[in-house]
């Protein structure tokens, strides 16, 4: 039994993946965006947090970035003598969105 020159070269080409120039099989995914939140000055979000400890006379003591209708946001943790409690604030200008 003879193969034909042209079936031989594709099924070493299954073998041996592809060559020179061929796509790869598994395509690279482009770059995701980054999150809203990473977006945010840092240095604002330090002042951001001073300034709700300063107004609420309490410490954060935790921070996650969230979303609020899209738009990036910190929910805080407070630890103040009393309670512990949550806000969330808008990231980009402290305001209070919820808690507190």
């Amino acid at each position: 039994m003879t193969m034909k020159p042209k079936v031989l070269g594709c099924a070493l080409g299954l073998l041996l993946g592809p060559g020179i120039g061929a796509a790869p099989l598994v395509q690279a995914l482009p770059a995701a965006d980054p999150p809203a939140f990473a977006l945010a000055d840092a240095s604002n979000r330090d002042h951001i947090i001073a300034a709700v400890q300063q107004r609420y006379h309490a410490k954060v003591v935790r921070v996650s970035e969230t979303t609020v209708n899209g738009r990036p946001a910190l929910e805080l943790r407070l630890l103040s003598d009393q309670r512990v409690w949550n806000i969330v604030v808008d990231a980009a200008t402290g305001q209070v969105l919820s808690g507190g």
